[in-house]
């Protein structure tokens, strides 16, 4: 299901992306790295939020993609110190990896996002940001703290002419939440998980 500008072209002029897609395995992962393919025209440099998965995991699937061959890509991992010692292990080999250790302090993951999207604004190039996920967000921080970090986000990108998509598990949300998020939005698309 596709909600927003132009049908196929559902991020023709959208500048905020609310990712539907279930948190199951790799496939909000999935669904971010495949948001990216179909804006590849639009994006010279990538910028991914990893807040449920580790900046390698993340990695490791953007690099299969076509499009990780053309576009640098840099990592905001938030959480990184409570994951497992074996998920810590991480070959971020190409990538810069930024860290924010606390999940809840979306004010520090705010200026880290905003301090990449300036820098890729100041060289000229265009920026996508991927933040997988909102889900892991709402585990840490009230709707109200979260639906302000979105906003403000989408107007940060807004201004640098950039695309921000945010992953979104409507599985383990009530539709009120999925509502909130998807009123920020200039388009929702529902990934499945398929091709």
């Amino acid at each position: 299901m596709i909600d927003g500008p132009d049908g196929d072209s559902e991020f023709a002029g959208a500048t905020t992306v609310l990712l539907l897609a279930p948190d199951v395995q790799s496939r909000p992962i999935d669904a971010c790295v495949r948001a990216f393919q179909r804006v590849d025209e639009r994006v010279d440099r990538a910028a991914a939020v990893t807040i449920t998965k580790s900046a390698s995991e993340w990695l490791s699937l953007w690099d299969r993609s076509p499009v990780s061959t053309t576009t640098p890509v840099t990592c905001v991992d938030v959480d990184e110190a409570t994951r497992s010692a074996a998920s810590r292990s991480e070959d971020t080999a190409g990538a810069t990896v930024r860290r924010v250790s606390d999940p809840g302090d979306l004010e520090a993951l705010g200026r880290q996002v905003s301090d990449v999207l300036q820098q890729a604004d100041e060289a000229g190039d265009d920026v996508g940001v991927a933040v997988h996920s909102l889900s892991g967000i709402l585990r840490h921080v009230e709707e109200s703290t979260a639906f302000k970090f979105v906003y403000t986000l989408g107007e940060v990108t807004r201004r640098v002419d950039g695309v921000a998509f945010f992953h979104l598990d409507p599985d383990v949300h009530e539709p009120a939440t999925v509502e909130t998020f998807r009123i920020l939005c200039d388009a929702v698309v529902q990934f499945d998980g398929g091709p």
